[in-house]
């Protein structure tokens, strides 16, 4: 079920840029030399959020003066389930690089996503309508699907605002593997002109009362990433797992759901949502505070402190935006995202992990989902994929 480029050496990681607000010296895309064959074989890829027919808010920017804090604020999550051996990537908590917008990212050659309206950056600059936005992805990780090829996720909190004008978009992301195979998906996208930025759709974190046990009523959870089957990548003392997980929660009786989508006041920079000084105390994600997710095993984080078996691990988590749901109900739908950057620490004869994700709402109200994942032959995450 495995494949010869999955056991090369550990890669050395380049972690390039950081998530700050767009320069604004943006031009738009270069002609594409080529067109993407309609091929059978190749990358099957799936836009995981939003969805065909959620609704964001607009934001708060405008040409001129942006706003680095009032975006748009949704989360958009991007699946990859490669046919074999032949879609490069470098799997990092950081891929981001904002001053190469418009053209290939380096960690992900094969990228190219697009929206087909224009974009106010968090300074006030536009980015033009179907500008390669690869390159303003924050975060990339992979788990081990079955047979020969793995899965490849990749997640960016939007800081950016939408025009006056605009109503509705769409975003078309594609991969392309190293035959020239490319597998595309599309969703289409409302702007919800009632609500002024992501922030708005949300509740601002507060402290949460709830006793952990599923309610009938509570949060509606999906365990979205990894993907179902597959297996994980433990990871060593020194190489990542880079497992990424994505766990989506709808506040389905509009209790709200605290977030705080940019991390201001708590993260920096902006854009992100870790609160890594939570460890120490064993407390939540202050920007999240009713995500919780556990491992049935220990995890050594990257800076070696270990997370002992069913500690919250939801102050690790890298971004998160919010959207009005796809149904039409008014509910709020939240993604977060995470690439583990760190290595599962399994007992002898132990041969799989299970991950429970947990989401509390401000009425004290649980939801919950949980996967159990085989360990993948393949020692370390950079070891999935290929290097670019």
């Amino acid at each position: 079920m495995r494949f010869s480029t999955k056991h090369l050496g550990l890669l050395v990681i380049l972690l390039t840029g950081a998530c700050e607000a767009t320069h604004r010296e943006i031009g738009a895309p270069a002609a594409r030399s080529d067109k993407f064959a309609d091929v059978q074989s190749g990358p099957r890829v799936r836009i995981t959020s939003p969805l065909t027919n959620d609704a964001v808010a607009p934001g708060e920017g405008v040409e001129g003066t942006g706003s680095l804090t009032r975006g748009s604020g949704f989360a958009i999550i991007i699946e990859t389930v490669t046919d074999g051996d032949n879609v490069p990537a470098i799997e990092s908590t950081n891929i981001r690089n904002t001053t190469l917008l418009g053209q290939t990212n380096p960690n992900f050659p094969g990228l190219t996503v697009t929206i087909d309206e224009n974009l106010i950056t968090p300074d006030g600059a536009i980015i033009p309508r179907n500008t390669n936005l690869a390159n303003l992805f924050n975060t990339l990780g992979t788990d081990d699907s079955p047979g020969d090829g793995v899965t490849i996720w990749i997640g960016w909190h939007v800081l950016e605002s939408l025009p006056a004008d605009v109503n509705n978009f769409t975003i078309t992301a594609s991969v392309r593997d190293a035959d020239g195979h490319v597998g595309t998906d599309v969703v289409k996208v409302k702007v919800d002109r009632h609500r002024s930025s992501g922030q708005a759709l949300t509740p601002a974190p507060t402290a949460i009362n709830g006793d952990g046990v599923d309610d009938a009523d509570g949060p509606e959870v999906t365990l979205v990433a990894p993907r179902t089957p597959s297996s994980l990548a433990v990871g060593t003392s020194t190489a990542p797992s880079f497992l990424f997980f994505q766990v989506s929660a709808v506040d389905r009786t509009g209790a709200g759901i605290g977030v705080n989508e940019n991390g201001d006041g708590v993260t920096s920079p902006v854009g992100l949502i870790r609160d890594g000084g939570q460890f120490a105390v064993a407390g939540a994600n202050r920007n999240f505070p009713g995500l919780s997710l556990s491992f049935d095993v220990d995890f050594r984080r990257a800076n070696g402190v270990i997370v002992p078996a069913g500690q919250n691990l939801g102050p690790a988590f890298d971004i998160a935006g919010s959207t009005l749901d796809h149904r039409g109900n008014g509910r709020v739908t939240t993604n977060a995202a995470w690439v583990a950057g760190g290595s599962f620490i399994l007992p002898a004869g132990k041969t799989s992990v299970t991950v429970t994700a947990r989401v509390t709402d401000n009425a004290g109200k649980t939801g919950s989902a949980s996967h159990t994942l085989d360990i993948s032959p393949v020692p370390t995450g950079q070891q999935l994929t290929p290097q670019p």
